[in-house]
């Protein structure tokens, strides 16, 4: 019995470009450039789903921060009172502190001589600072004995003595002390 023979018929003949370099290197990005774009397709699938989970994490922390805003000003009456209260007890401290005020002065009076004029004076709590202009240099010592002899003046510090500006006589004096009625 003859051979039967087979005939292979392709539609599709091999196009001899496919056989240069640049011809495989196209058919091979083809068939990588299918993979990319599928795993591309995989990844904005996975973002748009990873979306509404995120959504929900944003409506949720939304949702907390309301309800904490509410919590605060439920308690901004409280606040309101408590600052209230605060500012009282410094207005209180300050007017304590200004009857001190008035004890000092007679002292002050006592120690400071004649010839010096206080240029400026700061009262705080138990402390006090100034600066004055002394006539000469006698008035000056005086004034620094007597602030070192009397027993209401402690931690005196005499932070500066200058000579006054060219054609005025004096010194500049800048002082501080601790003080105890």
């Amino acid at each position: 019995m003859p051979k039967k023979l087979q005939y292979s018929i392709n539609l599709l003949p091999k196009d001899p470009f496919f056989n240069t370099r640049l011809g495989r290197f196209l058919s091979w990005s083809l068939g990588a450039g299918r993979y990319i774009v599928i795993f591309t397709e995989l990844v904005v699938i996975l973002c748009f789903a990873s979306r509404f989970v995120l959504d929900r994490r944003v409506h949720d922390l939304n949702e907390s921060i309301y309800q904490k805003q509410v919590v605060i000003q439920s308690q901004s009456d409280f606040e309101r009172e408590f600052r209230l209260a605060q500012t009282k007890i410094q207005n209180y401290q300050q007017l304590e502190q200004q009857s001190n005020l008035v004890e000092i002065f007679p002292l002050l009076q006592q120690i400071i001589p004649n010839g010096l004029r206080l240029e400026r004076l700061t009262i705080k709590e138990n402390f006090l600072m100034g600066t004055g202009v002394a006539v000469s240099n006698e008035v000056l010592n005086d004034f620094i004995s007597n602030l070192q002899l009397s027993p209401n003046f402690k931690n005196i510090n005499v932070g500066r003595i200058e000579s006054r500006e060219e054609g005025l006589s004096g010194f500049n004096v800048q002082f501080s002390s601790s003080f105890s009625l």
